[in-house]
């Protein structure tokens, strides 16, 4: 570890909202360890101080990334981004359901020698044949297994409503009369809405409380999570998930949207339960109640691993960058140029 001044300087861009959230935050514990982190937020369409990045010889790009267009100011620095699924393509950097143009951005990044850290296998699955420089790696945090679990014999459900899944989505999963109680927590994301749960409320075989907070601190989540032997995630995909994490490094059977990185993380019907339309089911309640000891063996034995492999991220971002240059490519970049110009000029590029 090097001392406070010995550190090396590092630009950390973020996306504004994680500034609440801290899901960023296990990076920025890592990378502290070798680098002065100083922080940029960044907001769609809002300016951003792009010529600041030019300060420091080390980014890091967490969740999103700028275009090929902006990026290659930054050409000759060392970069190091952990996209999200979830967000590949939801800020205008490129549109990933066009294989082709995904295929010229994971070649542009190459060019500028961006080292990727993969979290999930969409994201390795997206990358493809492209010559970038990557590390895969499995987040988990520290267990911490509520002793309450153990005694409970019936289902304690906690469900963050965030506008993905829906209450009707997993609600059938289980029999009411196994069900003890609902922690409700109704707070959707920008731009969805919380499910519609009036006719559930009315009914005498449920009981469903309401977390009524705008937002909950992470200790607040926490406790709530403890009192809970089962973990609803709340996205249809996700990046990491880090609700999802929380709740299985407390030994909770998760049910979960079979997307990523729900269906990386679960054990379907060990450590919990993956449904999608065409697979829903009810769930035998004695099979959770009983498999508490097998979750925390899974919890315990996959956050030991993390330890190990979170080692190998220092070393990436230090090592030299592999600059890939590939003379084909120059006329695949030309037309991203074009259709990066025709976005600023449409006005439907987040960038601007």
């Amino acid at each position: 570890m090097s001392n406070n001044n010995d550190k090396k300087r590092l630009a950390y861009v973020d996306f504004y909202t994680h500034k609440n959230t801290k899901s960023g935050d296990f990076l920025r514990e890592i990378l502290s360890e070798e680098f002065e982190i100083t922080d940029f937020w960044w907001k769609p369409r809002e300016k951003f101080p792009l010529n600041d990045l030019k300060k420091y010889d080390f980014i890091f790009f967490f969740h999103i990334i700028f275009p090929y267009q902006l990026m290659r100011k930054l050409k000759g620095k060392r970069i190091m981004w952990a996209p999200m699924y979830d967000g590949l393509d939801k800020y205008g950097a490129v549109n990933f359901t066009n294989t082709f143009l995904k295929r010229i951005f994971w070649d542009q990044m190459a060019s500028l020698g961006v080292k990727v850290l993969k979290f999930s296998d969409k994201i390795t699955e997206s990358i493809g044949q492209s010559k970038l420089d990557t590390l895969k790696l499995k987040y988990y945090v520290k267990t911490d297994f509520s002793s309450s679990q153990i005694n409970q014999k019936k289902l304690n459900i906690f469900f963050w409503d965030r506008g993905g899944v829906k209450f009707d989505d997993w609600i059938k999963i289980f029999k009411s009369k196994d069900i003890n109680e609902i922690l409700y927590f109704p707070n959707p994301d920008y731009g969805r809405k919380e499910s519609n749960i009036s006719k559930y409320l009315n009914r005498k075989d449920l009981k469903i409380t309401l977390i009524k907070n705008e937002f909950l601190s992470k200790e607040d989540f926490l406790n709530l999570l403890s009192k809970c032997n089962v973990f609803v995630a709340p996205r249809k995909k996700e990046g990491i998930g880090m609700a999802l994490v929380e709740a299985i490094s407390k030994g909770m059977y998760v049910v979960g949207y079979n997307d990523s990185t729900m269906n990386e993380y679960i054990e379907n019907e060990n450590n919990g339960f993956l449904f999608d339309e065409k697979n829903i089911k009810e769930i035998n309640t004695d099979s959770i109640i009983n498999s508490y000891h097998l979750r925390k063996s899974l919890a315990e034995i996959n956050y030991n691993a993390w330890l190990e492999e979170k080692k190998n991220i220092l070393p990436f971002f230090s090592k030299k960058i592999n600059n890939y240059k590939k003379l084909s490519s120059i006329f695949l970049f030309f037309i991203s140029d074009i259709n990066f110009l025709i976005k600023r000029i449409l006005k439907i590029n987040y960038f601007y």
